[in-house]
């Protein structure tokens, strides 16, 4: 089959696209998924490059946001998801291996991928692959942190930091589809805009503001009565922006 191996840790130079590389076969709890979309995530391009006390076996198929079709089953998969239409959960649970495909094991950057069958999540027929392919990595880290340990209710106030990037513009979707207030934090106008047209209350230029500064002219200074501030801080940044963070939440609020 087609595929795309990254053969080494480095620049672009070190992919390799062959059309000869061996098509998976499923084992036990497994399935095959002819691939029809898979989406460049910047978690790719860490692997590609190394990143630092995570070792993998090269050559690799990097890509971890997939949607296929099931072509094959292996031992002890039901046969109705033949032929059906899913996408996949990358990250690996229940013992059935460490870490996530197209990181740990051959990916979506292929004609084919061998996954557990336990993986797959059955895509309604008005949701095309390439919509469904955007949605793994960028927005199963943004649900654990606004609805799984977040639990944000409509009516509170949420700060996202790096709200222009995959992870922060998923945030900003789901605080608005929760019915939060939300001001949302880029470092260009046209990703200002981009995030007011996708829902964001408020913005914040940090380039050309501090976004506490920013906070605070929106909500006012957090008081010890409860007022001012924002309930929820968004930050996945970290580093010198994790004491301003503080400073602009309110009492009793969280920091995801």
């Amino acid at each position: 089959m087609r595929a795309v191996l990254t053969t080494e840790h480095g620049s672009l130079s070190v992919l390799k696209y062959v059309n000869d590389y061996p098509t998976p076969e499923p084992g036990e709890g497994e399935a095959v998924l002819k691939v029809a979309a898979t989406a460049l995530n910047f978690h790719d391009i860490f692997t590609r490059r190394g990143m630092p006390g995570i070792r993998i076996d090269l050559p690799v198929i990097v890509g971890s946001d997939i949607a296929g079709d099931v072509t094959s089953i292996g031992p002890g998969v039901d046969e109705s998801l033949i032929g059906g239409r899913f996408l996949l959960d990358p990250v690996f649970r229940g013992g059935k291996g460490t870490g996530m495909i197209g990181e740990t094991v051959d990916g979506g950057r292929a004609e084919y991928v061998v996954v557990p069958a336990s993986n797959l999540i059955p895509l309604p027929q008005n949701v095309s692959y390439e919509d469904a392919a955007s949605l793994p990595l960028a927005y199963g880290t943004a649900w654990r942190m606004m609805a799984t340990i977040g639990n944000i209710p409509a009516g509170e106030r949420v700060l996202v930091l790096g709200a222009s990037g995959g992870v922060g513009v998923a945030c900003v979707q789901i605080a608005k589809i929760a019915g939060a207030e939300v001001i949302a934090c880029a470092s260009s106008q046209s990703k200002i805009e981009r995030l007011k047209q996708i829902g964001a209350d408020h913005v914040i230029n940090y380039k050309a503001q501090p976004f506490l500064e920013g906070v605070k002219e929106v909500y006012g200074k957090p008081r010890l009565d409860g007022t001012g501030g924002v309930q929820v801080a968004v930050n996945f940044t970290g580093g010198d922006t994790m004491k301003e963070t503080q400073r602009c939440v309110a009492l009793g609020g969280r920091i995801l």
